[in-house]
Parts: C-alpha cells; sequence; structure tokens
C-alpha cells in the first residue's frame, strides 16, 4: 500500500469528540522532518522493519508491533533504520481529544507496544475501506473507529517494555473472580495474594496498576454494587439483610459505609430509586 487519503472536514464534524483528518500507509515510510510538528494527533503503526523517532528531545526506535502516537504541534522527525519500513497511520482530531487522550493517561508523544496488533490494524484497513466507499455516512463511522483505536490502545498497549493493562487484568482476573463469589464472606489479602500466587505487597501494587485503587477499595465497590441491587430488587427486605448478604456483619457499619459512598443511606437510596421508577411507570 502506498496511500494517503485526505477525507473533507466538515464544520459539524469538528464538533465531534474525534474525527478524522488523515488515513493512509506505506510500503516504505520515507524520511519525514516536521520542525514545527503537525498540527493534529497521529497514530503510525509499523508493520515491518525497523525506524527511528525523535520527538520532545527523546530519541526512540520502533519494530513491528509497536506504534507512534505523536502530538499536534510538536517538532519530530522519524525515518527507516531497517527497511522496508512498513506503516499504516491515521491523523485525527477532536472538540474533547486532548481531554479524552488524557482520561486515558495519553499526554505526550511516545512510543507503545501493542499486546495485539492485529487488533488495530483491523481498525485501521476498516477506516481506509470507508474512506475509498461512497457511503454517505463513513465520516461518522471512521470518528467511531478511531474511538475505538484509542480504547485499544488504552487496553493493548504500553509504554517501554512495560505489561499492557490486559497482560495486568489477565494476571489479576483469578482474584477478581474471587471477590466477585465470595464478597458476601469474609476476604483478607492474603486470601487474595494466595489465589493470584504472588505476595501480599505486590497484589496491592497489582490491583493499583490495574484498576487504580487498593484491593479492599475493590472489595468495597464491589460490595456496595450487589447491595444497590438487593435495594431494588429486593423492596422488602430488611437493611441488617442485605448487609449481611453483602458481607457486612454490622448494619450500622455498612450504613456508615454506603453514606460515604453515595451521599445518602441505603433506605434513602431506596426511596429516590423507587421514587423514580414509580413516577415513570416502571
Amino acid at each position: 500500500m502506498n496511500e494517503c487519503i485526505f477525507p473533507p472536514v466538515l464544520e459539524e464534524g469538528r464538533q465531534l469528540p474525534f474525527y478524522l483528518t488523515c488515513a493512509g500507509g506505506w510500503d516504505h515510510q520515507e524520511r519525514m522532518y516536521r520542525r514545527e510538528g503537525y498540527g493534529d494527533y497521529q497514530w503510525i503503526q509499523v508493520l515491518q522493519g525497523k525506524g527511528y523517532l525523535w520527538a520532545g528531545g527523546k530519541e526512540f526506535t520502533l519494530t513491528a508491533g509497536q506504534g507512534m502516537l505523536l502530538f499536534p504541534d510538536e517538532g519530530h522527525h522519524y525515518y527507516a533504520l531497517q527497511e522496508p519500513w512498513e506503516v499504516r497511520w491515521i491523523a485525527f482530531n477532536g472538540k474533547h481529544a486532548g481531554e479524552l487522550l488524557a482520561a486515558m493517561h495519553f499526554t505526550e508523544t511516545q512510543v507503545l507496544n501493542l499486546s495485539d496488533p492485529e487488533v488495530i490494524l483491523t481498525k485501521l484497513a476498516q477506516i481506509i475501506n470507508l474512506l475509498q466507499s461512497k457511503h454517505p455516512m463513513r465520516l461518522y463511522t471512521c470518528s467511531s473507529l478511531v474511538y475505538q483505536i484509542l480504547l485499544d490502545l488504552f487496553t493493548y498497549s504500553s509504554v517501554s517494555e512495560l505489561r499492557t493493562k490486559q497482560q495486568n487484568y489477565e494476571q489479576l482476573s483469578p482474584g477478581l473472580h474471587y471477590i466477585e463469589d465470595h464478597y458476601n464472606e469474609v476476604i483478607t489479602l492474603s486470601m487474595l495474594a494466595e489465589k493470584l500466587g504472588i505476595s501480599q505487597q505486590y497484589t496491592c501494587q497489582l490491583f493499583q496498576m490495574t484498576l487504580g485503587m487498593r484491593p479492599f477499595e475493590y472489595i468495597t465497590n464491589y460490595r456496595l454494587s450487589k447491595a444497590k441491587e438487593l435495594l431494588m430488587q429486593e423492596a422488602s427486605m430488611e437493611i441488617k439483610e442485605i448487609a449481611r448478604r453483602t458481607g457486612y456483619e454490622h448494619p450500622s457499619y455498612f450504613i456508615k459505609v454506603f453514606k460515604q459512598a453515595e451521599g445518602m443511606t441505603p433506605t434513602a437510596f431506596r426511596s429516590m430509586y423507587m421514587h423514580t421508577d414509580r413516577r415513570w411507570g416502571r
């Protein structure tokens, strides 16, 4: 493939969180030097060969299974170190692009490793095919695909040789499954560590890296989600019984934890949502 497609960007499209400005691919990427950078965000993914990137005063090398996420208006240059250096890319922007990328922890130009490159390459190919079609909604579908690609980067990519979020979830999953099956029982850190086959200290680190919270924060979060379900599904069930079924021996402590998390007592929560359901005829 040697192609570069620039779709028309309508004013209506510029109001979207993400919109596509360019897409394409080269069987051999030529040297690119941009002193002032490029006006949009870019994702450039390597299929084969090896390349060099300089951006933001940092140097990177890229091979198959990696890609570069470039931020707008930042000087950069890149070129092949091992030919052919085959790449596919998209350029994009959006009304809320910066803040949404930041929410995914993408705040600067970086090289990313992909645990499953084909997931993103498939969507890049879909974008090219759409742009070559006459489908009337192709620009909106491309916008959706850009967002999906960024979510894939969040899920399947890592900086340097660090593990991806997907790999962290896979390691953490026995502990998460145990919590889901035993949330109404006593769960200790040592139990979770044993299920995961790692130390208690690393168990805490793994929860923090993967979920952004400590193990007991996650347990509390999960228990309260189940408590909410019981409050709604079992309208006559007493609060002390809901507390017991969600792993709280003392109803007063359950009420305290619930109020801290939701800003209201379990009884007030039930009353508010049950009233809403009757109001709307459900």
